[in-house]
């Protein structure tokens, strides 16, 4: 167990690192504290709203996605780690995208923020995530501490909570293999712009000017307007790059690669998300 723990450790602060990457966090997230279970429910409020986490073990397994983890018995030292009927408390952990269940009794390394746990404050902080406890368990914990787990790692490294991507629509994966093509051709395009270079111009033209007529016609169908508007404008802008190149004016079609990055960069950032295993898929919801 102590062999694992320490090599548990070992990946904690790079875990950490990603998931607040992922999860959309600031840019210098708050550092993780190490706490025992037992310290935890000792002196909450010292770790409310903070980043912890926690080695020990999972002691109940209360619905898909919540289970509670449990320090290793120990004597009462009157430091709290034990109730006043002498039993160890155990810890809330809700883990909303957990994908594989944890294992009664085994070890686990949980990363997350303290929270005192209500249904109210948990939706207010996960709002994509629908609490799935007992109303008697929410009784239970109503008030105690909680870890809002964005990793669960068990004994052999493998992340339980990584967020992993859902299977591809047959139009997500036409969608996709359309995009495959703009990247490599408007950097194609760019690297004959910016090297005067007319030959490199016209065959990736073509091929963008079709990548966002098909991209314009994919997010009319999606009700999306503002992505409509962005596929119109990269539209423009390579028409704009066709007639600017006729005339061999490069400034011209320069400051229209630029534009057109932008617009594509825009639409990016509002309806591509990515995954924990590096891959993106489309946002077409909310």
């Amino acid at each position: 167990m102590h062999r694992w723990m320490t090599a548990a450790a070992i990946g904690i602060a790079s875990l950490a690192a990603l998931h607040a990457q992922q999860s959309g966090g600031a840019a210098s997230p708050k550092p993780l504290t190490a706490v025992a279970a037992n310290s935890l429910v000792a002196n909450p409020d010292a770790y409310y709203g903070q980043p912890v986490s926690i080695t020990a073990a999972v002691d109940q397994i209360l619905s898909r996605t919540a289970f509670s983890i449990e320090q290793t018995a120990v004597k009462d030292a009157g430091n709290g780690s034990k109730d006043v009927a002498g039993n160890v408390p155990d810890v809330l952990v809700l883990a909303p995208n957990l994908h594989d269940p944890v294992d009664l009794n085994a070890y686990v390394t949980v990363m997350g923020e303290v929270v005192r746990f209500d249904p109210t404050e948990v939706a207010r902080k996960a709002k994509n995530y629908t609490l799935d406890l007992a109303p008697d368990v929410v009784e239970k914990y109503r008030g105690r501490p909680a870890v809002l787990a964005t990793a669960v790692v068990n004994a052999k490294m493998v992340d339980l909570a990584k967020r992993i991507p859902p299977p591809m629509t047959a139009e997500e994966k036409t969608y996709s293999e359309m995009m495959k093509k703009v990247g490599p051709a408007f950097a194609a395009l760019r690297t004959g712009i910016d090297g005067s270079k007319a030959d490199g111009v016209a065959p990736n033209v073509a091929v963008l000017k079709q990548a966002f007529t098909d991209t314009e016609a994919f997010w009319k169908g999606k009700g999306k307007a503002d992505a409509v508007g962005w596929a119109q404008d990269a539209r423009k802008q390579v028409e704009s790059i066709e007639l600017a190149a006729a005339g061999s004016n490069w400034d011209a079609m320069k400051a229209s690669a630029g534009t057109l990055g932008q617009a594509c960069q825009t639409c990016h950032t509002a309806y591509r998300e990515r995954f924990d295993d590096g891959s993106y898929r489309i946002k077409t919801g909310g």
